[in-house]
């Protein structure tokens, strides 16, 4: 299984690929998020729902987003000792 900062890929999840220049999306994609410092906790949470709820209505529940959490700022700072992890 892969893995970032010791943090899996979320199962279920395919990664975007590139393949003769054009994305290949898949219906599962592994999207990483950046959470943010400050009020980007509370943004975040709604958006997601938002984003969610968007999927879900655009492709009748035939696609679903696997959210990945990468860090970035005072989180990673507080988890990894370093504001922008390399893996980030």
């Amino acid at each position: 299984m892969r893995s970032y900062n010791n943090i899996p890929v979320p199962d279920g999840g395919a990664p975007i690929q590139v393949q003769g220049g054009k994305l290949v999306i898949p219906d599962n994609p592994v999207i990483p998020f950046v959470e943010g410092d400050g009020t980007g906790r509370d943004i975040w949470r709604a958006s997601r729902k938002v984003f969610d709820a968007a999927v879900e209505h655009a492709y009748s529940g035939k696609r679903r987003v696997h959210w990945y959490e990468v860090f970035a700022g005072e989180k990673a700072f507080n988890q990894f000792n370093n504001w922008l992890p390399q893996d980030t």
